[in-house]
C-alpha cells in the first residue's frame, strides 16, 4: 500500500484527531473533515546537502522519508523555524503546488523559501503569540527557547475544540518561555527527545507533559542524524524515564509513517 492510499483508508470520527510521525520533527494531522495538516515536513536529505562540507556524515539522513513531496496533497503547511530539518525547501514547492496550500512560517523562512523560488503569495509570515481562527481549528502561536541558533523559533498550539495539540518545536526546557503551553495544558504533546543543540531530552520532555498535564505525549526529533544524538536522548530513555517524571501522561512511541488517533475508535 502507497502512503497515500494509507491516509485515505484512514477515517476520522468526529471528536477524533489523526497523528502521523513523518519522522525527523514532522508530523501529518488528519482532522474529521478529511482536511491534512503538515508540520515541519522533512523529505529530502537537504540538511545534508547544507552541512556536508562542515560535518560530513554528521547531519546525513538515515532513514528513508515516509513520502516523497508531491506524493499527497496536504491543505496547511506550517513550519516552526527556519532550519533545514524544519523548513525543507526542496520539498516546499512541491508541497505547495496546488492552489490551496499556503506555507505558515516566520519571515526568515519567508526569505529562505523566497530565495528557493516559492512565489511570495504562497507564504503567510506569523509570529509568536499570534492566535489565528481557521475553518477546522485555532492555531495558539507559543514562543520556543531554541536559544541562539533561532531567536524566532516558534511552538504551535492547535485547537480542535475537543483536543488541542501542542508542537514546542525546537526547544529547551525553559518553563518561563513555554509558560503559554504550561498554561493552556494541551491533551496531547509532540515534543523533542534528542537532548541536542538546544532540544529538550526524553527527562526534560517527561518533566514538560507533566507540567501541562498532558494526557499523550509522542517524542520525535530522534532517529535521523547521527548527530541528534545527546545525552538522554534515546527513544529509551523516554520508554524509562516517562514513567518517573510523567507517570499520568501515556507515553506513545511511532514509528515513521504510523498514525495515532486520539478521541473515538477509527470507523
Amino acid at each position: 500500500m502507497t502512503f497515500k492510499a494509507y491516509m485515505d483508508s484512514i477515517r476520522v470520527k468526529p471528536g477524533s484527531i489523526c497523528i502521523v510521525w513523518l519522522g525527523q520533527a514532522g508530523f501529518l494531522l488528519k482532522a474529521p473533515n478529511g482536511k491534512v495538516i503538515a508540520i515541519d515536513p522533512y523529505l529530502t536529505d537537504y540538511v545534508y546537502k547544507l552541512f556536508h562540507k562542515e560535518h560530513g556524515y554528521g547531519f546525513k539522513r538515515m532513514t528513508a522519508p515516509v513520502f516523497r513531496p508531491g506524493d499527497i496533497e496536504i491543505d496547511y503547511l506550517f513550519s516552526s523555524h527556519e532550519h533545514g530539518d524544519h523548513l525543507d525547501v526542496d520539498a516546499v514547492a512541491k508541497l505547495l503546488n496546488n492552489k490551496r496550500t499556503v506555507l505558515f512560517a516566520n519571515k526568515e523562512s519567508m526569505k529562505i523559501a523566497a530565495e528557493a523560488g516559492v512565489p511570495l503569495d504562497k507564504i503567510k509570515i506569523i509570529r509568536k503569540d499570534m492566535t489565528i481562527d481557521f475553518d477546522e481549528f485555532k492555531l495558539i502561536i507559543t514562543t520556543a527557547d531554541h536559544g541562539e541558533l533561532c531567536r524566532d523559533a516558534m511552538g504551535f498550539i492547535f485547537d480542535f475544540g475537543f483536543v488541542r495539540i501542542y508542537y514546542s518545536g525546537d526547544t529547551a526546557y525553559n518553563k518561563d518561555v513555554l509558560q503559554k503551553a504550561i498554561d493552556v495544558k494541551p491533551e496531547i504533546a509532540l515534543l523533542p527527545i534528542n537532548g541536542a543543540f538546544g532540544n529538550l531530552n526524553a527527562e526534560e520532555a517527561a518533566k514538560l507533559a507533566d507540567d501541562m498535564h498532558s494526557k499523550v505525549c509522542i517524542p520525535h526529533h530522534f532517529w535521523t542524524f547521527p548527530l541528534h544524538k545527546g545525552e538522554k536522548g534515546d527513544p529509551m530513555d523516554a520508554i524509562e524515564l516517562f514513567p518517573k517524571f510523567a507517570p499520568d501522561c501515556k507515553l506513545v512511541m511511532l514509528y515513521p509513517g504510523e498514525a495515532y488517533i486520539y478521541g473515538k475508535p477509527e470507523a
